[in-house]
């Protein structure tokens, strides 16, 4: 079996962070859970910890997690700086956290302390600007951060902005310095990217325009190649969540909430996408979602129906089966296989 780690939407009394044993076949085990964190809804592993955000306005939070001999152990808790936290991921060269504060439009920069703990924040940027769909881009709304594959680069996903900001972090102070922004077309909403494994191209999911671009990165900066949708109907009231590259490199694949659905494309030799199937996703607001270590299987974190569906996987032909299993889980937003 494999191990999963599993958060969501939860009062801190709830067992927000859960960690299960999970097959291909849908059969799963618990194995611990942690209370007394607000909406674990993102983590990122790094070695023994687990670093997450508590998605709460106001005083939106970063935690840090130990994970060791199967007993999850919470640590210091810091504030992000900003609301609705939604992102987090640790600098290549372990020394510090980056989340985006969604509710606030801004990033935040934290340190990573010698005991692995958060030793608080180190700077914050706010993003200005508003987008072309006044419903949902009134001002800034920063939601995640991506390495370059050269490790020179953080490129922070406004969808408020229709904008991805370039960052890089000053050594001799530990702030974020912003570079340039990148526009994307209006009324895009970016919300999650991802690089290739070993092409300069870059996708990125957009949630309001339900479509993923793909990017070439050269010359410190990112030109605009194409554009997919990741729907089978014309568009509705859908929007698009997670992105991942399958663990063999070959394929693509993108959840879109409201339609239910997982698009996949096969990856080409020049980067650009060609699409397989858009496939159901085995239940209601697929958030994020994750391929197993090898290909095999894909879990599905399906908000609304409180449940995780596990999905069958062609590892040849990157196609989807039905859903074979459930595992019940309140407002489960994230799932990372540890």
């Amino acid at each position: 079996m494999d191990r999963i780690l599993v958060g969501g939407y939860a009062d801190p009394r709830s067992p927000g962070i859960q960690i299960f044993d999970v097959d291909a076949k849908g059969q799963y085990a618990p194995v611990t859970s942690l209370t007394g964190i607000a909406n674990p809804s993102y983590m990122v592993r790094h070695g023994h910890m687990i670093y997450t955000v508590s998605e709460t306005g106001a005083a939106g939070g970063v935690v840090a997690v130990t994970y060791r001999n199967g007993i999850l152990s919470a640590g210091v808790r810091r504030p992000s700086g900003g609301d609705w936290p939604c992102h987090i991921i640790v600098t290549r060269d372990g020394q510090h956290l980056v989340v985006s504060n969604y509710g606030t439009g801004n990033m935040a920069l934290l340190r990573i302390g010698t005991n692995s703990d958060i030793a608080g924040l180190n700077d914050l940027s706010q993003h200005v600007g508003t987008g072309a769909n006044a419903a949902r881009q009134s001002g800034p709304h920063a939601h995640s951060a991506t390495i370059t594959p050269d490790g020179r680069f953080i490129i922070a996903a406004d969808l408020g902005t229709d904008e991805l900001v370039f960052y890089t972090i000053q050594p001799q102070t530990n702030q974020l310095r912003r570079m340039q922004a990148v526009n994307v077309k209006p009324g895009s909403g970016p919300r999650h990217a991802v690089f290739h494994p070993n092409k300069a191209i870059l996708y990125v999911a957009n949630e309001i325009s339900c479509t993923v671009a793909v990017y070439a990165y050269t010359d410190d900066t990112l030109r605009p190649l194409w554009e997919h949708s990741t729907i089978n109907t014309p568009i509705g009231d859908y929007t698009v969540a997670d992105i991942h590259i399958s663990p063999d490199g070959q394929f693509l694949s993108v959840s879109t909430r409201g339609e239910n659905t997982i698009a996949t494309y096969r990856i080409l030799a020049d980067g650009n996408l060609i699409r397989v199937e858009v496939a159901d996703c085995g239940g209601a607001w697929p958030r994020n979602f994750a391929f197993s270590p090898d290909g095999s299987y894909v879990l599905v974190a399906c908000q609304n129906d409180n449940l995780i569906a596990v999905l069958p996987r062609d590892v040849a032909t990157g196609q989807l089966g039905a859903r074979v299993g459930t595992i019940p889980v309140n407002s489960v937003s994230i799932v990372l296989f540890l």
